[in-house]
């Protein structure tokens, strides 16, 4: 996987998630908090307003301004509250802290409304005057505490750390299965890339080498048949001579019909098998070999199992299974197991032979790579071809000295 994709498909867009949803809350904690705002200002000034004419009313009936607001100690709604005279002196005030009133020049030459700075935090002011009938001046100053909002704030930032880190595991969850996705689909693109290449050289190479068995085999045939005219006409002492010469012949010939085999293409014809009457078929073609080697091939059933598959070939990617198995075993068993699993057949073929070398073990599957002194070592590699044209696929399990595994995995049922 190239560095340019794990970015493009992991990192900037799991990064511009986060980032876009940090900005959405940031922006959605100031707009909160404004309207807050507003509506705490609205409140305040309709208060202000209903407390002017309370207040007028009392110091028109002749209340000292030092106790007009001594009816107002327990009001819930307003944080602190103080009456001004004309030049701004404070003549009463009352607050709900602990005796402080948060008041300055600022605060009675700023805005009517306005937030400022306290011990106890931010607080939202309302400064406006108002007048008697007989003309005094008076000024009316409130505050309301900002506390709420920011305790309110403080859970919306907290909750937002923690959105915050779920929305990392899930989207790191989501981009991670989307950046696994797109790996998948490049190492798939890959392999059929490869694929591709390797069944066009495949052709070249068929094409070529079945002209040349076809040129070879026409001599061979002229050739086999004068040995077989040499060993009718041949004196007595030439005989063994012809003998052994038209042998190799046969011999060549043989490879050259195993070598043309293997790079034939495949044509199946599928139909309804039954496993068992397979195995009872191998059984019976290999039934001299495994008498003369006194290894016998045992059968172990599960249950009666059936696949859609081309019998005969099937029949051979088996028996070249089980042969190389035979070969393999100087004393003990070939065993074969067949079961179902999952819509899937399992045949197993273990042997108590000696077993495969781990240098070995990789290249058991191709052609023409055979640890025995006899054989092409086109055998394993025909039934890997046949089981994969199946749909199905094949693996070893081997040690030296621990025998030797073949699991064959093919799409299947049972009945």
């Amino acid at each position: 996987m190239r560095k340019k994709d794990f970015f493009f498909f992991f990192i900037l867009p799991f990064t511009g998630v986060l980032f876009l949803f940090f900005i959405l809350s940031a922006v959605n904690r100031s707009f909160i908090k404004a309207k807050v705002e507003d509506v705490v200002g609205e409140q305040l000034s309709a208060s202000a307003r209903i407390l002017k004419v309370h207040i007028t009313r009392l110091l028109e009936e002749g209340y000292p301004p030092d106790t007009v607001l001594r009816s107002y100690e327990e009001e819930e709604n307003i944080y602190f509250i103080a009456l001004l005279n004309g030049r701004k002196e404070i003549l009463d005030w009352v607050s709900r802290f602990e005796g402080y009133l948060p008041f300055s020049e600022r605060s009675a030459a700023g805005r009517d409304t306005q937030i400022i700075e306290s011990p106890i935090g931010k607080i939202f002011t309302v400064f406006t005057s108002f007048s008697t009938k007989a003309g005094a001046l008076y000024h009316l100053y409130l505050g309301y505490s900002l506390e709420n909002l920011e305790d309110m704030l403080a859970y919306s930032r907290r909750n937002f750390l923690y959105l915050l880190a779920a929305m990392a595991v899930v989207g790191l969850i989501f981009f991670r299965g989307v950046f696994e996705i797109h790996r998948h689909y490049l190492a798939k693109a890959e392999e059929a890339v490869a694929e591709k290449k390797e069944k066009e050289r495949f052709k070249e190479i068929s094409g070529f080498t079945a002209g040349v068995a076809h040129e070879i085999k026409n001599p061979l045939n002229s050739l086999g048949l004068l040995c077989q005219l040499l060993q009718n006409k041949a004196p007595a002492e030439l005989s063994e001579e012809v003998r052994l010469g038209q042998g190799e012949v046969q011999k060549i010939s043989r490879i050259i019909d195993q070598f043309s085999e293997m790079i034939t293409p495949l044509s199946m014809r599928k139909d309804v098998c039954r496993i068992a009457e397979i195995i009872a078929d191998i059984q019976a073609m290999l039934a001299a070999e495994s008498q003369a080697r006194g290894v016998p091939i045992e059968y172990i059933p599960t249950r009666p199992l059936v696949l859609l598959a081309d019998k005969m070939l099937l029949t051979q990617a088996v028996h070249n299974v089980v042969k190389n198995s035979l070969e393999a075993t100087a004393a003990g068993s070939v065993v074969i197991r067949a079961e179902s699993h999952r819509k899937k057949i399992s045949i197993a073929v273990s042997d108590s032979g000696t077993g495969i070398s781990e240098e070995d073990l990789p290249r058991i599957f191709e052609p023409f790579f055979s640890t025995k002194s006899t054989g092409m070592g086109i055998g394993l590699y025909v039934a890997k071809k046949i089981i994969e044209a199946h749909d199905g696929a094949i693996e070893v399990k081997s040690g030296q000295g621990r025998g030797t595994t073949f699991l064959i995995e093919l799409p299947g049922g049972v009945s």
